[in-house]
């Protein structure tokens, strides 16, 4: 009797062991016909803590992190190993959207949401300086435009409606002067 008390003691003990071990670390793997890993999930306390999904040549594709089982943050690789974009989730449907060059330098910032741009939606030149910055409600260019010297200086300065060109267009140097000045209304030229 006592054999099997300790012995259903140390059973329960190595189940309980067990799974505490399984709820604080876990994962799975899914793979191509050839064995090649294709996803990976990893889990922490029970909730997911991150993905990455893999090509058939076995480099990474892209990979989500989350926080408390949600989403957080995904990036997408390029096939030398390089970062192209990254999403992070923000809130009431909203995300930040950055894409990088090969360098790792970022070439485009914006907002999204329910995955159509919103608000400002920037460009940059290879150093970091922005290039062209433009409006977005609901997917739609709507709102102040510029674009810009390498310098920083603006280069063109001008305002879209419902996707048009609308308003005063200025043109200006490199040195700031004013160089034209147009008026549109709903993309035509007056």
């Amino acid at each position: 009797m006592i054999k099997h008390e300790l012995f259903l003691t140390f059973f329960l003990l190595v189940l309980a062991t067990g799974t505490l071990t399984t709820s604080a670390q876990a994962g799975g793997k899914g793979f191509y016909p050839d064995g090649q890993t294709k996803w990976e999930y990893l889990f922490h306390d029970g909730e997911i803590s991150e993905a990455k999904w893999y090509n058939e040549a076995g480099q990474l594709v892209s990979r989500e992190i989350y926080a408390s089982g949600s989403p957080e943050k995904t990036e997408g690789y390029r096939p030398d190993g390089s970062l192209e974009w990254q999403v992070r989730q923000l809130e009431e449907n909203h995300q930040e959207v950055i894409r990088f060059d090969e360098a790792g330098q970022a070439t485009a910032r914006y907002q999204t949401v329910d995955g159509l741009p919103e608000g400002e939606y920037t460009t940059f030149f290879a150093d970091g300086q922005a290039k062209q910055a433009v409006t977005y409600r609901q997917g739609i260019l709507d709102g102040p435009a510029r674009t810009f010297f390498n310098s920083g200086q603006v280069e063109h300065e001008f305002s879209y409606s419902n996707g048009e060109v609308d308003g005063t267009y200025r043109t200006f140097s490199a040195d700031g002067k004013l160089l034209s000045e147009y008026t549109f209304s709903a993309g035509k030229l007056h």
